[in-house]
């Protein structure tokens, strides 16, 4: 039986969700931090596996020993001694896994099972960001052509795995709800009609969505104003003159109206702010630089240096996406099914180092409760984890050197 510590104890029905008995104290185990990520994972991930000994929380153990380390799962069986053989983990995965779209649903699962409950509640309304993150893939297709999507030249690739995500930002905290696989040809305004229904879905109210400039087409803009939610999107600057740079023609900061034109979707004016921020040696030699953000449903008492301070809040959301990736799982695999599952497996892990540092918080009430956040980091979070990993599988006296691979 393990002692109850900040997590409390977890036992092994995984029939069901079990949650966690939490008692406030200061006490954070390893073996505790890896139960929990087992109890609010396991429950809901559909892994087939028949004729076998590997057990799911034996896959959990590896996957999280991997995020630790950002390693692949064949370096984290080499490194663990009692662990499945790389070779064998890698067939057994491989079978059990379940089709994309149930694997998203599960995914989004887990997530809505780490939303706190204030939030689920509904009875207030939150600030949201929509995102979209292309991680760089070098190689073929797996099954069909659809799982790549194209984009800028990132990391010597046109070539990416595309993943539209929704967070929410309560006291600071940074949330991430809900996760879509992107496929080739699919819309903006279908990634951001699914994320905003799954948002409906969980019974919460939108204050103000903040979206990335990549949003921004007339398409969009008419999803935003026909479900009447309010929001701030930044309007690219594309050439050398004309377009958005005639805002940007005025001798101070303001408001106005700006219309944008598509040959296929046509003509579609928005209110526009337009910003003017002075910052010597920061933005060019003359120190001045424009921002223009379209915006919807702005009260007319929120003046434009304030539209600009509050899409900067969603600055703090992206750091959740640079996070993400120095937890997730290193893979040489062209299955898009398993890249999709070390990416939300990435996501869950972050939420659980959200949920564990606002815990701590609560629990250091006093002059130390501003250093926890300063000594839990997400980087020692996941060291945790290793612990408790190699406390269960031991490592490995003699680490083989394989054949280096691409990962990503």
């Amino acid at each position: 039986m393990l002692e109850h510590g900040l997590l409390g104890s977890y036992q092994g029905n995984q029939t069901t969700m079990s949650k966690p008995d939490i008692k406030n104290n200061r006490i954070l185990r390893s073996q505790q931090v890896l139960n929990a990520l087992t109890a609010v994972v396991r429950p809901y991930l559909p892994l087939d596996l028949q004729n076998t000994r590997i057990t799911a929380e034996d896959i959990l153990a590896v996957l999280g020993y991997a995020s630790a380390d950002r390693i692949s799962t064949d370096a984290a069986c080499h490194e663990l001694k009692g662990a499945p053989s790389a070779n064998r983990l890698r067939e057994v995965l491989a079978q059990a896994l379940p089709e994309q779209a149930i694997l998203q649903r599960a995914l989004n699962r887990i997530l809505h099972a780490q939303t706190p409950r204030f939030v689920k509640k509904g009875k207030r309304s939150y600030y949201i960001a929509i995102d979209l993150t292309l991680i760089p893939y070098h190689g073929a297709w797996y099954e069909n052509e659809k799982e790549i999507v194209c984009g800028e030249a990132k990391s010597g690739t046109t070539h990416f795995h595309g993943y539209a995500t929704v967070s929410i930002v309560h006291d600071h905290q940074r949330y991430v709800l809900a996760l879509r696989f992107v496929e080739k040809g699919e819309s903006m305004e279908t990634m951001v009609a699914w994320l905003l229904n799954r948002l409906k879905s969980m019974g919460i109210s939108i204050r103000y969505a903040y979206l990335d400039k990549g949003f921004c087409s007339v398409p969009v803009l008419k999803t935003l104003a026909r479900r009447k939610i309010r929001f701030i999107l930044p309007i690219p600057v594309r050439g050398k003159s004309g377009g958005v740079r005639k805002l940007f023609e005025a001798f101070a900061s303001g408001k106005t109206a700006y219309t944008f034109h598509s040959p296929k979707h046509g003509a579609w004016e928005v209110a526009a702010v337009v910003v003017k921020k002075y910052s010597k040696g920061r933005f060019k030699p003359k120190g001045v630089r424009w921002f223009a953000y379209a915006v919807g449903r702005l009260p007319k008492s929120v003046a434009p240096h304030q539209v600009f301070e509050m899409y900067r809040q969603r600055f703090g959301i992206e750091a959740s996406y640079r996070q993400m990736n120095q937890v997730r799982t290193h893979t040489s695999s062209r299955n898009p099914v398993l890249r999709l599952l070390l990416v939300g497996l990435a996501f869950v892990i972050f939420n659980l180092y959200i949920a564990l540092r606002q815990q701590l918080a609560i629990c250091l009430k006093g002059p130390v409760a501003a250093v926890s956040k300063h000594w839990l980091t997400l980087r020692r979070l996941v060291r945790i984890i290793a612990q408790a990993v190699e406390k269960l599988f031991d490592l490995a006296d003699v680490i083989f050197r394989h054949e280096r691979f691409a990962l990503s």
